[in-house]
């Protein structure tokens, strides 16, 4: 397996909807070449959004894709520019994003879930908050490679 991350996965200031933060982050994901299909993979991971909101609390998504359409596990976190509504029924909002895409047939998800537990501490939060690109690089690649 390749880098969960990529340098250019890294997005700041993302402007619109829910919808256009997922979109964003997946042309991202295109571009590295970990997604076979960026229009594809958005859909599936719009339809898993539907089933229910990948909210997380903390004002964060954790939106994902486990499709045919991703060719290697990946990462794209992005920071937007005001928080966004991620659900729609509470209300609630995000202002950081991590779109996680997995190839269908990935048993495995260890890493996903170190990342899971690293969200939940404030201090682990804020420095995603308050880091420059370069060093959010660094920080999620720590956590998701170890």
């Amino acid at each position: 397996m390749g880098k969960l991350i990529n340098k250019n996965c890294i997005v700041f200031d993302i402007r619109g909807e829910k919808k256009d933060v997922i979109y964003r982050l997946a042309v991202e994901l295109g571009k590295a070449g970990t997604i076979t299909d960026t229009e594809e993979f958005y859909k599936d991971v719009l339809a898993r959004e539907a089933i229910s909101p990948t909210f997380v609390g903390f004002d964060m998504g954790l939106p994902h894709g486990k499709t045919d359409h991703v060719l290697e596990a990946s990462v794209c976190f992005g920071r937007t520019a005001e928080p966004v509504v991620w659900n729609e029924e509470s209300g609630e909002t995000a202002d950081l994003i991590i779109l996680i895409a997995c190839p269908l047939a990935e048993a495995g998800d260890t890493h996903m879930k170190i990342l899971a537990r690293k969200l939940m501490h404030e201090e682990f939060r804020e420095s995603l908050r308050n880091s420059d690109e370069e060093q959010v690089y660094q920080i999620l690649t720590e956590v998701l490679e170890g």
